[in-house]
């Protein structure tokens, strides 16, 4: 998604969106502009709404914006501001400090301005020195979970035969993830049969951790059932071109914030659960034991399977 701020051009897009439909979705122009559906609603909502919607005013209105400035609140010399400097410099927490100061019923800030003073250097104070993450630098919201992905190849694109479970050799994958995101298990299921991998990842998730559990998941695979993987858009998943080369295979991805296009490996997910509950730390999950689960699992009989074993459909397919 992009992040910088609309353009009149884009404006205009959803102008016209709007006179050919006004009750046209969000989701569908942000889909058309590449834009979050949040930032549609708001700038529509602040501009008139649906059917009062003009580009240009709300393009100027938008550029008069961005030209006002505000000094900082806490740039001014007084009382809040040595107060807020001298709790932080004990070690408070901005969120403590503005509890106190609210409690107090004396001239107050938010957290965020707070965070945001000391971020810019308007206190003096560095971050490493006062706050709690001992952070030099704020990252934006954008970067904390950035995907280094360049290519994307959704799922919208991915072929008949693999959508209708035509065709073998299509997987799912994703993540069960342990205590305090510290460890995790990587599932990759076969959307034809339904049969199940699961590898144990005691080192945690991290694109090259993850890179690792699906090397060791893929080589389990027999080379004529290794036609394609489904991924959401999480950056665990930021080394798939290497698993794309090495294995010539196909790699999709769900839309964004749209895991459930995957529905499958999230529905077997929820039965993991029954003997990896969350809260519980899956480092100390001895291979053997995720693979005893696993087989228990992939030997059930199945009402969407006819009635057969994931494990026998998965032997089926696995001669050629």
């Amino acid at each position: 998604m992009a992040q910088t701020p609309l353009t009149l051009h884009e404006r205009e897009e959803i102008g016209i969106a709007l006179t050919l439909d006004p009750d046209q979705s969000w989701a569908l122009m942000s889909r058309q502009l590449d834009r979050h559906p949040t930032t549609i609603r708001r700038e529509v909502t602040a501009n008139g709404g649906r059917h009062h919607y003009c580009p240009a005013s709300a393009d100027s209105r938008a550029s008069k914006n961005r030209l006002r400035h505000r000094a900082r609140r806490l740039s001014h010399r007084g009382p809040l501001r040595d107060r807020v400097i001298g709790e932080l410099v004990l070690g408070r927490s901005p969120v403590a400090i503005w509890a106190d100061l609210v409690a107090d019923g004396v001239e107050r800030v938010c957290p965020e301005t707070i965070y945001a003073a000391v971020f810019s250097g308007t206190l003096g104070l560095k971050g490493t020195a006062c706050l709690r993450s001992r952070r030099p630098r704020r990252r934006s919201r954008q970067q904390r979970h950035a995907n280094k992905r360049t290519v994307i190849a959704t799922i919208a694109n991915r072929p008949v035969e693999v959508n209708d479970r035509s065709e073998a050799g299509h997987w799912e994958a994703d993540h069960i993830v342990g205590k305090s995101n510290r460890s995790a298990m990587l599932h990759l299921c076969e959307r034809v049969s339904r049969y199940s991998i699961l590898i144990t990842m005691p080192e945690g998730y991290g694109s090259l951790a993850a890179l690792a559990g699906l090397v060791e998941g893929l080589e389990q695979i027999p080379p004529h059932l290794r036609q394609s993987i489904t991924f959401d858009q999480g950056s665990e998943w930021a080394q798939w071109p290497t698993l794309e080369d090495t294995y010539d295979l196909s790699v999709w991805f769900c839309e964004p914030h749209s895991p459930w296009q995957r529905g499958q490996v999230e529905n077997q997910n929820r039965q993991w659960r029954w003997w990896f509950p969350r809260g519980i730390e899956l480092a100390n999950i001895d291979p053997e034991h995720a693979n005893a689960v696993a087989d228990l699992i992939n030997n059930q009989r199945r009402r969407s399977l006819d009635y057969k074993s994931p494990a026998e459909l998965y032997a089926a397919m696995s001669v050629r």
